[in-house]
């Protein structure tokens, strides 16, 4: 592949990339660069360290698999063999598409390090800098799953009980039902004149209760593993809104007011968060049993 004919002895010098957020804004492509692994180390990186990592900072936002869907941000096959913000079915921020670069490596651990310095006034929804240790495992991860490289895969990718979708939810995914059945998903629906702050709690019996009244919906798991819900009765944008993101992307607890941030609809940003447990009331005296891991 190009990629692996252009960067097999090193990484040159080309700017960034992103993991948990969208590809968006910015100008200040010339930075000084951070230290940046080589490519050595790189292949000896720990690959299912790297799939955690990109799965619980990533994986809300972006796909990997070659063909596999946009969804706040763009499928990343492919990313290192073109240049930033071209991918023909997605919409991009006219200061991404006039950047002028090509995606590297080395680009995407400085970016990782520090998005808003990197290129400012970008809106990518990342919470905090991913750590240096870190970093190494998940680039050299979606080097692997992007087709850049031909490095091994690990057989340890997935558990039979994930693979057989004849399991409830709950068996196949313990660690993303108990995080997503049992915690608040906190949001904050932004757009001109509009600032809405919701909770909302997914429900074990398919259902999607809010703090707000009369605001309710039901959710779907995807033969893919995408988990899907709906909303209605919102008193801002057309009144009701869809999403789906990968259920990996909430397979590893992670809390805080703000994780990700979303396009569910127009020219609306959809700031999402995760606090740990929820009130009473939800679940009331029939509250389920949780996952057994």
């Amino acid at each position: 592949m190009p990629f692996r004919k252009r960067w097999g002895r090193g990484w040159g010098l080309t700017p960034r990339l992103l993991c948990a957020g969208f590809l968006v804004g910015g100008v200040s492509i010339f930075s000084a660069a951070f230290a940046a692994p080589s490519m050595d180390e790189l292949r000896d990186a720990d690959y299912m360290k790297g799939k955690n990592g990109f799965q619980s900072r990533c994986s809300a936002c972006h796909t990997l698999a070659d063909s596999s869907s946009n969804i706040a941000g763009p499928n990343l096959w492919g990313v290192f063999e073109r240049r930033v913000g071209s991918k023909a079915d997605f919409t991009y921020s006219e200061t991404l598409r006039n950047a002028g670069f090509d995606w590297s490596p080395a680009r995407l651990y400085d970016w990782l390090d520090d998005p808003q310095g990197y290129l400012p006034g970008n809106i990518m929804g990342i919470p905090e800098a991913v750590p240096a240790s870190e970093r190494v495992d998940i680039i050299s991860f979606i080097l692997i799953e992007t087709g850049a490289v031909d490095w091994p895969r690990p057989e340890t990718a997935f558990s039979a009980a994930q693979k057989d979708a004849s399991k409830p939810p709950a068996e196949r995914w313990p660690s993303f039902w108990n995080h997503l059945m049992f915690n608040t998903t906190r949001y904050r629906w932004v757009d001109e004149g509009e600032d809405y702050r919701f909770d909302t709690y997914f429900k074990t019996d398919g259902t999607v209760a809010t703090n707000q009244k009369g605001v309710e919906g039901f959710w779907h798991i995807t033969e893919k593993a995408f988990f899907c819900y709906a909303l209605k009765g919102m008193p801002v944008g057309v009144g009701s809104m869809v999403e789906c993101f990968p259920v990996a992307a909430m397979a590893i607890p992670r809390f805080a007011d703000e994780l990700w941030v979303s396009n569910p609809q127009g020219s609306v940003k959809l700031h999402g968060g995760i606090v740990a447990g929820r009130p009473d009331w939800v679940y009331g005296n029939a509250a389920p049993p949780r996952a057994a891991h």
